[in-house]
């Protein structure tokens, strides 16, 4: 009887010991991929400040050209579909990686 609680108190015990390695590794994992998340927001944020940088620059640009008299609406209107139409997806699948 001693004998089958002696094995069963091991076999408990390894069962515990590889529970609390395997909660360690995910514990781990958890803070690795919320630094990748971070890492991401942040990488998010620049590229958001980036757009709206941009954005108001091809507005003073479009500004100078009316006020200028380069340009009228239509010419900047049907520049602005050429672009649209030719402008490549910004995913990159090498350097983004999935999506999903």
């Amino acid at each position: 009887m001693v004998l089958l609680l002696t094995v069963a108190v091991a076999l408990l015990s390894t069962a515990l010991v590889r529970l609390v390695r395997r909660e360690r590794g995910l514990v781990a994992e958890v803070s690795e991929l919320g630094e990748r998340v971070s890492e991401l927001g942040m990488r998010l944020e620049a590229a958001e400040g980036e757009v709206a940088q941009a954005v108001t620059q091809a507005e003073i640009a479009e500004n100078v050209l009316l006020e200028k008299g380069v340009a009228d609406e239509d010419d900047i209107e049907a520049v602005r579909r050429r672009f649209i139409a030719d402008a490549p997806s910004g995913y990159d699948r090498a350097r983004d990686g999935e999506l999903n």
